[in-house]
């Protein structure tokens, strides 16, 4: 089944829909050609596509750039030993956050005991400096909101999001 994804493409054309210089598009295509295949894989699998094991997949996350991808199928495989979390997650904190990788360490800082080292309300300031709307729910949940990038792709940080009124010509 893998093996028929890769001919047509990769998970469902995540290297296509990428513009931009050529290592980002590697790491998208990355992460979305074993998202799908780690997912189903057992925690005790010894291949992923017939060629790489899980731990040689983690080790092409980590190179291309993936720490937040490779910090949730570290949990899952428990292969902390062999890539320490830490790591991991501060590889992670450096530059814009997005809002998956926001989530991710959210999610998974606790599940490691690193909340002494990286505190949620750290993560939550960082989500914010980049440009993350966090908004929190009775019962302590979090729902984490991105801009889109049409809207704040010209604008430099900041600024307001001009308005277009009425439809009719100058």
């Amino acid at each position: 089944m893998l093996a028929q994804k890769r001919r047509a493409g990769g998970g469902g054309g995540c290297a296509a829909a990428v513009s931009g210089p050529g290592r980002r598009r590697l790491s998208l295509s990355l992460s979305c050609r074993y998202d799908g295949a780690l997912k189903a894989c057992g925690a005790r699998c010894r291949s992923v596509d017939g060629e790489a094991g899980p731990g040689d997949v983690l080790r092409m996350m980590v190179r291309a750039g993936e720490h937040c991808v490779a910090l949730k199928y570290v949990h899952k495989f428990g292969q902390a030993a062999a890539f320490p979390p830490a790591q991991l997650v501060r590889a992670s904190l450096q530059g814009d956050l997005s809002v998956r990788t926001a989530a991710m360490l959210l999610k998974y800082v606790p599940l490691f005991e690193l909340s002494d080292a990286f505190p949620r309300e750290a993560i939550l300031e960082r989500a914010a400096a980049s440009g993350i709307l966090v908004h929190e729910l009775a019962g302590g949940k979090l729902v984490l909101k991105g801009r889109r990038r049409s809207d704040s792709a010209s604008l430099p940080p900041g600024a307001a999001v001009p308005v277009k009124v009425g439809s009719a010509p100058n």
